[in-house]
């Protein structure tokens, strides 16, 4: 009998299976090269010695069949047929799942829906419980504040040697000024009022009369 290992690798397409120290499987799986003994996303990977190859030297439409009938012998715990931690009937990886999160709440959040206001006892709970001298408020914990700090010393930021350009009506932040652009940020603050909008064929934009860039005139287009 061969003994397979990622230095040791299967012909092919394979099934492989996770086994339990009590030796029942926990996963059934197919796979090629390495597969078996790679870490898997929501499956705990067990000791090679528990990393088995049922079948190998497959084609891949053979071992999708084969995962399929094992993983319907065996059943799986998500559905409540059998002793399987797959979340698949397997095959190409979605049929007949179940997503990992169905059933749970957003942590923090209590279940609440987007938009809904706190009641005024939920206020009222909520400063109370801030009032408590020891209430941990993580927010302004000094020592914490000052191990990220440390932690964040001498890295080097995703915004260094970045810039804002302008080409008169578009802003664009990075490290290399596009053709037609000029060094700094667009003036937001200026009053809205006396602005009409023109349009290039593409998009519309809103000028003053007379300042709109060469290619534009007046009116909108419809966006469909």
């Amino acid at each position: 009998m061969t003994i397979y290992s990622p230095h040791e690798i299967p012909d092919g397409y394979y099934v492989y299976a996770y086994l339990r120290e009590n030796g029942t499987p926990y996963y059934i799986g197919k796979g090629k090269n390495k597969r078996a003994w790679q870490l898997h996303e929501n499956i705990k990977r067990p000791l090679y010695k528990n990393i088995i190859i049922l079948q190998q030297g497959l084609t891949e439409v053979d071992a999708i069949s084969l995962e399929c009938q094992i993983i319907r012998l065996y059943g799986r715990k998500d559905l409540g047929t059998g002793i399987l931690r797959n979340r698949t009937d397997g095959g190409e990886g979605t049929t007949n799942s179940i997503p990992w999160n169905k059933g749970l709440t957003l942590p923090g959040h209590g279940g609440r829906k987007k938009g809904t206001l706190w009641s005024d006892d939920e206020r009222e709970s909520q400063r109370k419980a801030r009032s408590n001298p020891n209430y941990y408020d993580y927010l302004k914990d000094p020592i914490r504040g000052k191990k990220i700090s440390d932690a964040q010393k001498g890295r080097v930021g995703t915004s260094l040697g970045k810039k804002w350009y302008n080409n008169g009506f578009k802003e664009f932040y990075g490290d290399i000024i596009p053709a037609g652009f000029k060094a700094g940020r667009l003036i937001t603050n200026q009053s809205r009022k006396g602005l009409r909008w023109f349009n290039n064929g593409v998009e519309n934009r809103q000028f003053r009369e007379g300042a709109q860039p060469e290619g534009f005139v007046y009116g909108r287009i419809t966006k469909k």
